[in-house]
């Protein structure tokens, strides 16, 4: 399990993970994700959206998957287990812990479009007891590819109201002025790296205007014991260690 500062954690509502994905299981990711990528359909199970590469719609770039763990667990699930998520969500939540989502976000050259600052639990169904989420860099990340980016403390109050946004059409979300939060601060990773977040952590990146695509993952757990607890796909802890080795 990666060496966490569990202070600094619960202090800033974010955390580094350095060299979280070994080089071997980086190179699976971004492997499957151009499959997906350069396919001219991709299953409906994945709940596909893309980004377009102009106002015809030609060139069309994917943007994000979903359900990955449930629709193929057998590269998945091993590749979590390798990672060390699970001590984590062992450590933080306990052995009720369970995935909720597991999906990709793959801010494609040149046409990705930001994603504005927001809080995961105002977006979610759902409230996910004790949530929280790993960010796989599967690419460099960095403000020249559209990077990824956090507000330090702004989970320590909790649900904020988010609004809708003109320029924005994918979901409501904050301003850290408007809304007296920090300044963000930029996470730059490189291939490998994760950042984990809480579930009321503010963050968000920007259009990727940049030739080179910028790929990531995110995996979050939620405390699954919790008598409160519902879920649309629900992968506990002890289903997912039970993976077998495929790699």
């Amino acid at each position: 399990m990666p060496d966490i500062d569990y202070d600094s954690y619960a202090r800033d509502g974010h955390h580094l993970l350095p060299g979280l994905l070994d080089d071997k299981d980086q190179q699976l990711a971004v492997e499957a994700f151009d499959t997906f990528d350069a396919a001219d359909e991709v299953p409906a199970g994945y709940e596909a959206e893309y980004d377009q590469g102009g106002a015809d719609g030609e060139g069309r770039r994917l943007r994000k998957l979903r359900r990955l763990l449930w629709n193929d667990p057998e590269l998945w699930g091993p590749m979590l287990v390798r990672s060390g998520v699970t001590g984590i969500a062992r450590r933080l939540i306990g052995d009720g812990a369970t995935v909720v989502f597991h999906a990709a976000f793959l801010k494609p050259a040149l046409v990705g479009t930001e994603v504005t600052l927001h809080q995961d639990q105002a977006l979610w169904t759902y409230q996910y007891p004790k949530a929280f989420s790993v960010w796989f860099a599967l690419t460099p990340v960095s403000p020249a590819n559209g990077g990824l980016f956090g507000s330090p403390g702004s989970h320590a109050g909790g649900h904020i109201p988010h609004r809708e946004r003109p320029h924005y059409r994918w979901h409501p979300g904050l301003d850290a002025v408007e809304d007296g939060l920090r300044e963000p601060v930029q996470f730059e990773l490189n291939p490998g790296d994760a950042v984990m977040w809480d579930r009321h952590f503010a963050h968000g990146s920007a259009a990727n205007t940049s030739p080179d695509d910028r790929r990531g993952m995110v995996v979050v757990f939620a405390d699954g014991s919790d008598p409160e607890f519902r879920a649309k796909d629900s992968f506990p802890l002890a289903d997912l260690q039970d993976l077998r080795e495929t790699r």
